[in-house]
């Protein structure tokens, strides 16, 4: 009996140790079919590991021209993207950026003649003419990050010696919905997280989602009547995005469709953050310098574009609100201290009333409390209903992940309020209510310069470019026609009627989100507007 029990208590080591062998041979598989997929870069960290969304389809940015020399933008995207183009064959002194963003790095309202892409080419020319400089626009109309991703992926194959991101301005244009994020508990969401960084788990993913995509249903249309409005929901998976962007903005009704929703703007800010450190990893990897650029927003000068109660106002609360509104406005123009009391008194009632907030931080402007007015006109900004503007929430996001990153940074709201001696922006730096004037775009192209010299990318063989380069920006200014300019002031007052929620495209279908045990939106109330 005591032979048995000496035998069995030898089994149980060498039982531990063939199946912690096991475990351990299973483990050196696993490393070396990861070894094997990095060495033929199967299933790398691409535009389809975002966790949010996925799109329908992937179309090429740039194309060949017809004589095989030059990258082009593509005429298929040309509705999103101005004309841009570069060479093949990357001389060998040429240096190549390239910059992403929304209609603010395009130009908009003008366009890249007039952007900042243009200014700092112009900018490294005049200070380093012995080298060649090219940068090139790649700022779509009412792109968000998420559609950034794809085109950085892209721009890797032309070899390019810095990526400049500039977004955040874009990210509530698009009726997206999360619900399939909302209701994935935080533990199973890091679980997802941490496989993602598996090559072999990223191709077993992407297997299934080509099989899946197979047998996919024809997608439903957000809008029936728009054939560039499509999208693909599925139980259970991620939101698939058309090809283009579908703005609500561009929809009849499209102002309308935008209601105060907490979770959902959560959703956005936790998405935004996601974007921005893949682009960030995409140029690691690559080993190309990666430039991240905060946006500047108009607060002095851009009401909110939709101001609603909160769901817990009633409707007496809410008549208050606009007798006090309406008290302060006939007071604001001969008694600044009785117009801020009405509107305090109307912001005590409703503390996320958006207007409230904008006048307040005209009254507080006018009675000499700048750090006061700046503070309210923010809060304006961030209780907008129809975001077309970088919140805070969005802002602090981009501020993390340059921090956890240690990413270069420049705020193009510190250098336009720095430059225009003004610490609140508002038309003196922007033609609309995010978009630079020409002396905006030219700051920030300086900015961009100096930080470059700083980092040794630039070597400045002329000391005094700084000094001179405002000469070289005008006469490029007048080298341009005059219909350059009507057509940019043609654009800025269809823009300013598209933000106002005046566009005629076909009506809005919504999509349902559903978050769990989460009001989908608050209710709009009434404006007393």
């Amino acid at each position: 009996m005591s032979g048995q029990k000496q035998e069995g208590s030898h089994r149980w080591p060498r039982r531990i140790a063939l199946r912690a062998g096991a475990v351990f041979f299973s483990l050196l598989l696993c490393a070396a079919f990861e070894g094997v997929l990095a060495v033929f870069d199967v299933a790398p960290p691409e535009a389809a590991d975002d966790p949010f969304v996925g799109f329908a389809s992937i179309r090429r940015l740039f194309t060949l021209s017809p004589d095989g020399r030059f990258w082009q933008v593509s005429a298929e995207r040309r509705g999103f993207f101005e004309h841009d183009e570069f060479e093949v064959h990357k001389p060998k002194n040429e240096f190549r950026i390239f910059a992403f963003g929304g209609s603010t790095v395009q130009g908009n309202p003008y366009s890249i003649e007039t952007s900042f892409t243009r200014f700092l080419e112009q900018s490294l020319n005049h200070a380093q003419p012995s080298a060649q400089w090219r940068v090139v626009n790649c700022g779509g109309i009412s792109y968000a990050s998420y559609r950034l991703v794809p085109l950085m992926q892209e721009c890797l194959q032309y070899q390019p010696d810095l990526m400049i991101v500039c977004t955040g301005h874009n990210e509530f244009l698009e009726d997206i919905t999360y619900s399939t994020i909302r209701n994935t508990g935080s533990p199973i969401a890091s679980v997802y997280s941490v496989l993602g960084r598996f090559r072999s788990y990223r191709l077993i993913r992407n297997l299934i989602s080509d099989s899946r995509q197979q047998r996919r249903e024809q997608p439903l249309s957000v809008s029936e009547s728009s054939e560039s409005t499509k999208t693909v929901p599925s139980a259970g998976a991620k939101p698939v995005l058309s090809q283009e962007v579908d703005a609500l903005l561009d929809h009849e009704g499209g102002l309308e469709a935008y209601v105060r929703d907490d979770v959902h703007a959560d959703l956005v800010v936790r998405h935004f953050g996601s974007n921005l450190r893949r682009m960030r990893t995409i140029c690691d990897n690559a080993g190309v310098p990666f430039l991240l650029i905060q946006p500047p927003s108009n607060l002095a000068d851009s009401p909110p574009f939709k101001s609603t109660f909160s769901e817990q106002t009633t409707a007496s609360q809410q008549d208050a609100i606009a007798d006090h509104l309406s008290t302060a406005a006939a007071e604001m123009r001969t008694n600044s201290d009785a117009a801020l009391r009405e509107l305090e008194q109307a912001a005590s009632l409703d503390n996320r009333f958006a207007f409230t907030w904008y006048q307040i931080g005209h009254v507080r402007l006018a009675l000499g409390d700048v750090v006061g007015a700046k503070l309210a006109f923010v809060k304006a900004r961030d209780e907008d209903v129809c975001p077309l503007r970088m919140t805070t929430a969005l802002e602090a996001a981009m501020h993390q992940m340059k921090d956890e990153t240690e990413s270069h940074f420049i705020d193009a709201a510190a250098v336009l309020s720095e430059k225009s001696g003004q610490s609140i922006i508002g038309d003196n730096v922007l033609v609309d209510h995010i978009h630079p004037s020409f002396r905006g775009h030219q700051w920030i192209a300086v900015a961009i310069a100096e930080w470059m010299e700083a980092e040794g990318l630039l070597i400045a063989e002329n000391s005094l470019w700084g000094q001179q380069v405002d000469l070289v920006f005008e006469q490029h200014i007048q080298s341009l026609d005059n219909m350059y300019f009507l057509k940019g002031r043609r654009r800025l007052q269809d823009l300013m009627g598209w933000a106002a929620g005046r566009a005629e495209g076909p009506p809005i279908v919504r999509q349902k989100r559903s978050y769990e045990g989460t009001s989908a939106a608050g209710a709009p109330g009434r404006s007393p507007l």
